[in-house]
């Protein structure tokens, strides 16, 4: 606890505290499966071989409940408190804007609400707080470039990154190459949710697609490895080019763990020991009910 600690790879609509969304709930008529906050924290856990739609289900709840500019502030707010209360002393939330437009907030204003609550948890706590924009793979693609433009138009009042995530199976990245240019050529960071559930060649794409600064999981980038002894014996060509560009991954265990992956088996010490730089990270913290500290 006593360590200061940095966070890169964190949904903000992954870590709303369940009693939050209990009550804004109440407020704006969404219906929840209960209303006590244990059992809400317990319906969010999603566990491993619960179908994809199941899973995203609990995201649409909360997506739901953050359709206001005083939601999207509070929750903003409360996630950097969340993260302090680690000893979390910068951290990067991701969200895609463009979710939360039902309520008929423009998507400025919606980048507006959480700048400014992120701003209150860090004038509160001491911890920085930043965001990545992200785009969801299985949308039009010109929406993915819409939600590129407004991270480059806040880019300096609280944007640092632009993000792919979504339906990797079926939606490659290179879908989105035009969005990647324009965030690049407006100078933002680039990350790709890859080799998350999908395998190496979801990564090769994303690194040809988007010429990323870090890689979202990259789990199964061990694929692409020789594994002998409890150590990676080589490196394949997809792996060798994240090692060797220097690639980051935003490891999220328990995240994985939830999918199918126990924590001891996943390859994230091999890949330190490899040379591949790797950082931990909660991912979703109420949807898979962890911690940074756990982590």
């Amino acid at each position: 606890m006593d360590q200061p600690k940095i966070v890169l790879h964190d949904h903000l609509d992954g870590g709303v505290r369940p009693q939050t969304v209990i009550e804004l709930a109440r407020q704006t008529g969404v219906e929840l499966p209960t209303n006590d906050a244990a059992e809400l924290a317990e319906w969010f856990t999603i566990v491993p071989d619960m179908p994809f739609a199941e899973a995203w289900q609990r995201f649409e709840v909360v997506i739901a409940v953050m359709q206001s500019a005083d939601a999207l502030e509070r929750i903003a707010r409360e996630a950097v408190e969340d993260l302090a209360a680690d000893g979390v002393v910068y951290a990067e939330l991701r969200f895609a804007p463009l979710n939360h437009l039902e309520g008929g907030l423009s998507a400025d204003e919606v980048l507006a609400a959480v700048t400014a609550g992120m701003a209150q948890g860090e004038a509160a706590t001491g911890c920085v707080a930043r965001t990545i924009v992200c785009a969801i793979r299985e949308n039009d693609p010109a929406e993915s470039v819409v939600a590129a433009e407004l991270a480059v138009a806040w880019k300096g009042t609280g944007v640092v990154g632009f993000d792919l995530a979504g339906n990797e199976f079926d939606f490659g990245a290179d879908l989105h190459t035009a969005a990647f240019a324009v965030a690049q050529a407006g100078g933002l960071g680039i990350t790709v949710h890859a080799g998350e559930m999908s395998g190496p060649d979801s990564i090769a794409t994303a690194l040809a697609a988007a010429h990323p600064d870090r890689i979202g999981h990259g789990l199964n980038l061990i694929r692409d490895c020789v594994v002998s002894d409890g150590q990676i014996e080589r490196l394949g060509p997809i792996a060798q080019s994240v090692r060797d560009g220097g690639l980051v991954l935003e490891v999220c265990l328990t995240s994985n763990d939830c999918l199918g992956t126990p924590i001891a088996d996943h390859p994230v010490r091999l890949y330190h020991d490899a040379g591949i730089a790797v950082s931990v990270n909660p991912d979703d913290r109420a949807i898979t009910t962890t911690t940074v500290l756990r982590e």
